[in-house]
């Protein structure tokens, strides 16, 4: 008989995801696959993602209906939110007793919601994961990193619910949890996670899709792949695109993802409109197509975890130039090129030198070990190490 594994999903929405949910389904899909039998608490809108992503399994549903979209920049629209939060977790703690002795509980996120219900299941085995650290309550006092908003109220539910689960999870016996950077593991050894505990975890490439997809002509000199907001250094990536299409003839970019109606008319403002194209939503393939199709991917972000759109790029043979965060060099070594944060001068400078570089056939990327950075990114090997910390969690 196959163990049974519960995964607690309260945070999806919509249908529209990325991240940590592409990350959660595809570890659920290895699951599956090796021989575990799935079952998902969560609302109606991951039933939709379950089915159109094709992860077999049952769903016990924690909510009576999708909710409506809300401004989640909004004072309303938050408390929307966790109003929705608090009734998901009621109906799911209400319905742990489907989660028996002998089976696995996952919380697929680091709040309270997906933990909580997790370290009151049942359940003998419990895993949580831990994507990106909160940030700390002195940076939301002084709002000091990019991604605490103006009301700060976010960021303190961020930071608590983190803080509070990491503390309730880490009294839990037979606790396995998967985190996804090496410059986390020492906040979790002191609060007493030892090495069998835990399992470092890729954010995981598509790399068969990425061999599948051949080399194309480098049309565009810079791709850009992001959320319209002031952590991804939007407007250090406009002011760059301005300051390369007076210095590089016959410029070119394109932007991916639904941000033309947040970004068309500052591109307007710049004169750049006739330079830069909008993709919209693509699929896999077609944005490692593109991806392939252009000679610098920019990433000026202010904050990030572990990006997976910088692998996504490195994958493609694409160089990046990235403002130089703690995160990255752990993860991505010299397979980026990076300039000082938050200088822009040198950031500019950075960016026109690779451009320059691949109009002349000159690609960093050829001279460095990309198939070892390949491996150890695939979601075929970052499955094997999920899987295997399943079974140490036992």
């Amino acid at each position: 008989m196959s163990t049974r594994i519960h995964f607690i999903s309260n945070g999806i929405f919509s249908t529209s995801i990325a991240g940590g949910d592409i990350h959660f389904l595809k570890l659920a899909a290895a699951a599956a696959a090796a021989g575990y039998e799935l079952n998902f608490f969560g609302g109606h809108a991951l039933k939709e993602v379950l089915a159109a992503h094709q992860v077999p399994g049952t769903v016990t549903l924690t909510d009576e209906g999708k909710m409506p979209k809300v401004n989640q920049g909004a004072l309303a629209g938050q408390f929307s939110m966790f109003a929705d939060f608090a009734r998901r977790h009621r109906r799911t703690r209400a319905q742990l007793a489907a989660i028996a002795p002998g089976d696995f509980a996952y919380a697929v996120s680091d709040y309270w919601f997906d933990v909580l219900p997790v370290t009151a299941s049942a359940a003998r085995r419990k895993f949580m994961v831990l994507h990106m650290e909160a940030p700390r309550f002195g940076q939301i006092v002084r709002a000091s990193r990019p991604d605490v908003d103006v009301t700060r109220l976010a960021s303190l539910h961020y930071w608590g619910s983190q803080s509070w689960s990491l503390r309730k999870f880490s009294r839990c016996a037979h606790r396995h949890l998967f985190y996804l950077h090496p410059l986390m593991e020492p906040r979790l050894r002191k609060l007493g996670f030892t090495a069998p505990d835990m399992t470092w975890l890729s954010y995981g490439l598509e790399t068969e899709i990425a061999a599948a997809v051949p080399a194309q002509p480098r049309t565009y000199d810079v791709i850009w792949l992001g959320r319209v907001h002031r952590q991804k250094g939007v407007d250090d990536l406009l002011a760059t695109l301005a300051w390369l299409k007076e210095r590089l003839p016959g410029f070119r970019a394109i932007f991916l993802g639904n941000v033309r109606e947040g970004l068309a008319p500052r591109l307007k403002e710049l004169g750049l409109a006739s330079h830069v194209e909008f993709s919209g939503f693509v699929s896999e393939t077609e944005k490692v197509r593109l991806f392939k199709a252009s000679r610098v991917f920019l990433m000026p972000s202010k904050h990030e975890g572990s990006p997976r759109v910088i692998g996504e790029s490195i994958l493609a043979g694409t160089p990046v130039v990235a403002y130089e965060l703690e995160n990255y060099r752990p993860l991505f070594g010299d397979c980026a090129r990076y300039a000082p944060p938050f200088e822009l001068s040198a950031f500019q400078r950075a960016a026109e030198e690779q451009i320059v570089r691949m109009r002349s056939g000159d690609n960093y990327l050829d001279r460095m070990d990309r198939a070892a950075f390949e491996r150890e990114n695939s979601w075929a090997t970052t499955s094997a190490r999920f899987l295997a910390g399943l079974k140490a969690g036992g």
